[in-house]
């Protein structure tokens, strides 16, 4: 157990080192990694991903991860705690499943990924934009079944990353004093570039707005307009984007 704690606190400070971040003062008290490591088969950290894998991730999903997440997952490859892993390996970090129902959210946003699931709820990440005075910012998937909805919890994956370590690993966004940085999906909108919509699908567009809504068939509209169902997701994209605020 003291090996991994040990690990543990030098690949964090290796990556406050790189990442050129701050820690919380709680992390250079001893002990702060033992929540980490109490049960014998605890194993939190994990071989690096190479930054040739992470490359090819960036690649293949078109977006670049944040500086601090790279740095991360070049010495781990994920870190894991108690009830799940609280950062994915790099392999299983993919679009963000929806857990809950969004208000105006038809086509879930492309720069929206899963980060970790570290029990009651997904963290996710918005890769689609920086957050202002931070990087892409932290949120949560929200769960209609626990009645709770999608929440900005931090400013970016560092500032989440410290105070994560800092709170021993757990689920600090559900404190009764916690105050969110607001909804994933207004902010996006705000701060996100518009999606494009090609000079060919421009005029279509007037015709999509009254039967776009949440669960609209896009099979249907695509046959009725003769074009691609990805012609109409572009065309949803577009729309739902112009309304936000």
């Amino acid at each position: 157990m003291k090996v991994r704690a040990s690990r543990l606190r030098r690949r964090v400070a290796l990556w406050a080192q790189r990442a050129a971040t701050p820690l919380d003062r709680r992390l250079t008290e001893r002990g702060w990694e033992q929540p980490f490591v109490t049960d014998p088969l605890a194993t939190p950290l994990r071989p690096r991903a190479g930054l040739r894998r992470i490359r090819a991730w960036e690649r293949r999903y078109g977006y670049s991860l944040p500086a601090g997440l790279r740095t991360w997952l070049a010495i781990s490859d994920g870190l894991y705690g108690a009830d799940g892993p609280l950062i994915h390996p790099l392999t299983a970090i993919g679009p963000m499943i929806p857990f809950a129902s969004v208000p105006d959210l038809v086509v879930q946003p492309e720069s929206w990924f899963e980060l970790g699931n570290p029990g009651r709820e997904t963290v996710c990440i918005d890769l689609g934009y920086r957050w202002p005075g931070g990087d892409c910012p932290i949120f949560v998937s929200g769960d209609d079944e626990r009645g709770t909805s999608p929440r900005l919890v931090a400013p970016s994956f560092d500032a989440w990353f410290v105070r994560l370590l800092a709170e021993g690993g757990r689920e600090y966004w559900f404190d009764s004093d916690f105050v969110s940085l607001g909804d994933p999906w207004a902010e996006h909108r705000h701060h996100a570039p518009k999606p494009p919509l090609s000079e060919r699908l421009m005029p279509l567009a007037p015709r999509v707005l009254p039967l776009m809504h949440p669960g609209a068939d896009d099979r249907s509209i695509a046959t009725m307009l003769g074009v691609t169902r990805g012609d109409v997701e572009a065309i949803f994209r577009h729309l739902q984007h112009a309304a936000g605020p």
